[in-house]
């Protein structure tokens, strides 16, 4: 009976260590720069399916790290919440030259062309997590 309860502590406490890398407190990847864009557009209803395909089409450059597409969540309202925005494009960058890239890509630069019209408000945030 010692032996199998010392081998079941054992156990729980390599198997409680297993989950270690992944807390919340892991040091987040340097020079990670994050490259947030919301669009408010002009006639959601009409251009959202078309405007939504520009998008990824866009996330496909190169020298983005990973990409995410949405639409605001159905989260509580609150004073400090906006959800009056319709798409939201949020783009990780490896480098701030991966970023440099992104903007003057080709891709990008049509995509301003075919969908400006299309926007009324654009807004981007740009975070540097170090």
């Amino acid at each position: 009976m010692k032996t199998r309860r010392s081998f079941l502590n054992r156990l729980g406490v390599i198997g409680t260590s297993l989950f270690l890398p992944l807390s919340a407190k892991a040091a987040p990847a340097k020079d990670l720069l994050i490259h947030q864009v919301y669009f408010w557009l002009k006639d959601p209803e009409k251009d959202m399916k078309s405007f939504l395909k520009g998008c990824e089409d866009l996330i496909k450059i190169d020298s983005i790290k990973k990409a995410y597409i949405g639409k605001p969540a159905a989260t509580a309202r609150r004073e400090a919440v906006d959800h009056s925005f319709h798409v939201s494009l949020t783009v990780h960058f490896r480098t701030m030259e991966d970023h440099n890239i992104y903007q003057i890509h080709e891709t990008h630069k049509k995509f301003i062309a075919k969908h400006e019209e299309k926007w009324k408000k654009v807004q981007v945030y740009d975070t540097k997590i170090e």
